[in-house]
C-alpha cells in the first residue's frame, strides 16, 4: 500500500504529490522558479510539507538537449544500514 503524505492540500501519495507538483509547475511560472530554486521551501510554503535537513531534494528541468533518468534506491544496504538493522551497538 502506498504511503500517504499529509499536505495542506489534503492527503496524497508520493505519486499524487509528484503529479500535482508537475501540473502546478507547468501552469505557474513563479511556482516553477521557486521549485527549481529551493524545492524544500516551495513544498513547505505551498503544501505544508517540512522535510528533514538531512534530506537532499533535487528538482531538474529537462530541455531540448538533456533528459534525466531517476533510478530507485539500490536494494543493497549500506554498511550503516546493515549495522543499524543488526542492532550492533554493542551489548552492555
Amino acid at each position: 500500500m502506498a504511503r500517504t503524505l499529509e499536505t495542506s492540500q489534503g492527503a496524497m501519495t508520493a505519486s499524487q504529490l509528484r503529479e500535482q507538483l508537475i501540473a502546478q509547475a507547468t501552469e505557474d511560472d513563479e511556482f516553477r522558479a521557486r521549485l527549481l530554486g529551493d524545492a524544500k521551501a516551495a513544498l513547505r510554503d505551498d503544501y505544508g510539507i517540512v522535510l528533514p535537513e538531512t534530506l537532499k531534494l533535487c528538482v531538474h528541468e529537462e530541455d531540448a538537449t538533456t533528459a534525466h533518468i531517476v533510478l530507485p534506491r539500490s536494494k543493497k544496504l549500506t554498511d550503516a544500514e546493515l549495522e543499524a538493522a543488526s542492532g550492533s551497538g554493542g551489548y552492555y
